[in-house]
């Protein structure tokens, strides 16, 4: 295993794109259900992607309170066929990533998911679009329901890819997403970074990391050590 590479693989906006299109549309309907005459933009679904049900409300309707925002969430919750629908309309495979997993697991080396979404929705996601194949594992910790673990994803992302390791050691640990809190929890595990950004929607990250990236097929050179 020593001479083994270990990528640890984001989900949502790593592999997977469009998604947050269905988010967006989700939350708008939301709001309007609750006559709030607001909604969110394209920018800002992109934005806050990756926060909890709890803070995308709290930031689309800040005069609000706890309770409305609960409320929201309940709603948002409640609507898991529509919502589905909704995700089926939108997502697709991130450009490339079929042909990275795949030469990765060709050359005898491991991916492995670690999601903010829990285990049986990441399971659906990635049975969607036939990822689920190229995986060892999925590790899905759900921190979209719970505001109070939002600030705090990295740590419960690192803790999770901690016990994931116990035990194994690897040549390299590659970590790719699309967010800081992924950055984070790779560095605390001591592996070198890829930041996946959008051409189409420049973020503009200030996140600290190893790489910056635009496309998938540049964390191949991790393949060459």
């Amino acid at each position: 295993m020593k001479n083994e590479i270990l990528f640890v693989w984001d989900f949502h906006g790593t592999l997977e794109k469009g998604n947050v299109y269905a988010v967006q549309e989700l939350v708008n309907l939301v709001l309007k259900d609750f006559g709030t005459n607001k909604e969110i933009t394209v920018q800002e679904a992109i934005d806050w992607y990756g926060l909890s049900w709890f803070d995308y409300f709290k930031l689309a309707v800040a005069e609000g309170n706890q309770q409305l925002w609960q409320s929201m969430v309940d709603k948002v919750l409640s609507l898991q066929q529509q919502s589905w629908n909704n995700i089926k309309n939108y997502i697709k495979v991130r450009d490339f990533a079929e042909e990275v997993l795949q030469q990765i697991q060709n050359e005898g080396h491991q991916n492995i998911l670690l999601s903010n979404t829990r285990l049986e929705q990441i399971r659906m996601f990635t049975d969607l679009l036939d990822l689920t194949h190229y995986f060892n594992e999925i590790i899905g910790v759900d921190t979209h329901r719970n505001s109070r673990i939002n600030n705090e994803i990295h740590n419960v992302k690192s803790e999770a890819l901690t016990n994931f390791l116990k035990g194994k050691n690897y040549g390299k640990i590659i970590m790719v997403g699309d967010k800081e809190n992924d950055m984070r929890a790779g560095k605390s595990c001591g592996a070198t970074t890829y930041l996946l950004t959008d051409q189409k929607i420049d973020k503009g990250s200030k996140t600290e990391t190893d790489h910056i990236i635009s496309d998938l097929r540049e964390v191949l050179k991790e393949l060459e050590f």
